[in-house]
């Protein structure tokens, strides 16, 4: 009996955690003060996720983002960002199939920045500490997140915005 429950649980023990990556469809729209510099915004990410627990996974994930472009007395702002950051997933309920979880993800967003009036353009690029903070449901391998998105931890005025994002887990492994 004690050897089985040794065993049992040498064999747990040495079990690689499952992993999945996701792929997903993601927008961003700045609110106030960021609006002034980026419009809505488009893009996609990739994810890998490794199950610490049966309701935790720790995520990393890499993206880009296009902004539509401002427009403001002849001169247009546009913001390219590609985030690159990592995080935690609580799966607070779990209904069968259906799942509700949060999640928070930090790390770091580099930025393009493109002034352009009328033939003439100029821009900036810049590496930002950045975080998202939400939640989210999931059903089978599809799931829909909103998140707060500080895009900027230095200039919380100018770089916060609402993440959404459907995703899809392509495999499991």
């Amino acid at each position: 009996m004690v050897t089985a429950i040794v065993v049992g649980v040498a064999g747990s023990a040495g079990a690689e955690p499952p992993r999945a990556l996701r792929v997903s469809a993601d927008a961003v729209l700045p609110l106030p003060a960021w609006d002034q510099r980026a419009g809505l915004g488009l893009g996609g990410s990739v994810a890998v996720a490794v199950a610490l627990t049966p309701t935790i996974d720790v995520t990393a994930r890499v993206g880009v983002v296009s902004h539509l472009g401002v427009a403001a007395g002849g001169v247009t702002t546009r913001v390219l960002e590609a985030p690159i950051v990592g995080g935690a997933r609580y799966r607070a309920v779990d209904r069968g199939r259906a799942q509700g979880f949060v999640f928070g993800e930090v790390g770091l967003v580099a930025t393009r920045t493109t002034v352009t009036a009328g033939a003439l353009g100029d821009h900036q690029s810049a590496v930002r500490f950045a975080a998202a903070l939400g939640g989210g449901v999931a059903y089978r391998r599809v799931d829909l997140r909103v998140a707060a998105w500080l895009a900027d931890l230095a200039d919380r005025d100018h770089g916060v915005g609402v993440t959404a994002a459907i995703g899809v887990e392509l495999i499991r492994w």
